[in-house]
Order: structure tokens, then sequence, then C-alpha cells
């Protein structure tokens, strides 16, 4: 029984963070730009984050520099908690926590594949309607797939990003 109750509390939980969320519901995009270091060397991306309204995903697609080379990738982001920070008059200050996923390809000397998880965790500064500026530090695991498996891909960065919301 007890586990019925958890069950139905966390299902609850889960399912009213949305309520709080101070997100637009429409199309959103800007351009995002990150720094970190990890299993495989330090670098930077810079890319475009966008938000489709049919999904509750926050996407992001960059381009990767590091100490070997180029590289692509693409984030996906869920957001279990989003909810007011500090809100005084037109001030809205959100703080979030959210999963998800990456995957990240290199044209170094070998192409490589890596994927894994991502735990966004941060900051959304609502500026005025429709402009949101946001600052998050997001560790990851994974794995690198090609040229050879490698356990773990990790990685912890930082993000500091712009959307403007069409609502």
């Amino acid at each position: 029984m007890k586990k019925i109750v958890a069950v139905c509390l966390l299902g609850l939980t889960i399912g009213t963070v949305g309520l709080f969320a101070d997100h637009g519901s429409g199309f959103a995009i800007g351009p995002v730009v990150s720094g970190g270091g990890g299993t495989g060397g330090a670098g930077g991306t810079v890319g475009a984050t966008f938000k489709i309204p049919s999904l509750p995903v926050f996407w992001a697609a960059k381009l990767r520099f590091n100490s070997d080379g180029l590289g692509i990738g693409v984030t996906g982001d869920y957001y279990f908690i989003d909810r007011n920070l500090v809100q005084d008059g037109n001030f809205n200050l959100d703080w979030y926590i959210g999963g998800g996923a990456y995957v990240n390809m290199g044209f170094y000397d070998d192409f490589f594949l890596s994927l894994g998880a991502r735990l966004p965790i941060g900051l959304s500064w609502h500026i005025a309607n429709p402009f949101e500026l946001y600052l998050a530090v997001v560790p990851s695991l994974g794995i690198e797939v090609t040229p050879d498996i490698d356990f773990p891909d990790f990685d912890i960065g930082a993000e500091l990003g712009f959307r403007f919301w069409f609502d």
C-alpha cells in the first residue's frame, strides 16, 4: 500500500510541475554559448536554442570547439522543476532542474560519436515579455561509441543563452 501511495504522489508531483512554469507556450529561438571540461578535454560551443510549442523539450544545436578540432552536437532537455525564485513587479527570476540527452559528433583525426544524459540546473530571467536570459550548470554522463567504445564520457559545462518567445 505504501508503494502505491508513493507512486501516486510522485505522479501527482511530476504531473503538476508544468502548472508552475513561467516559460511561454509558443515557439522560442535564440543564441546559446557554453564551455566546460571533462574526459574529452576542455572546449566550448556556440549555437541556437529553440522550443517547439507541441513538445515540452528545450532543444539546442551547437557547433563544438575543443583542443582536438570541431564537432556538432544536439541537446534536448525537459524541465522537471521550473519555479519562481523572485517575482517583484516586472522582475521575474526562475530556477529549474531538468533531465535531458545529448548526441555529439566530432570531425577530428578520427570521427567520433558520443551520447548520454544531461542534468541542467539553472536560472531563467524573464527580462520583459518576450525576452528570456538563462544561465545553467550542466553535468553530463554518457558513452563514446566511435571510434572506440569508451565510458565514461563525463563533462561539467555551463550555458548562457537568450530566447525570444513568439507567444
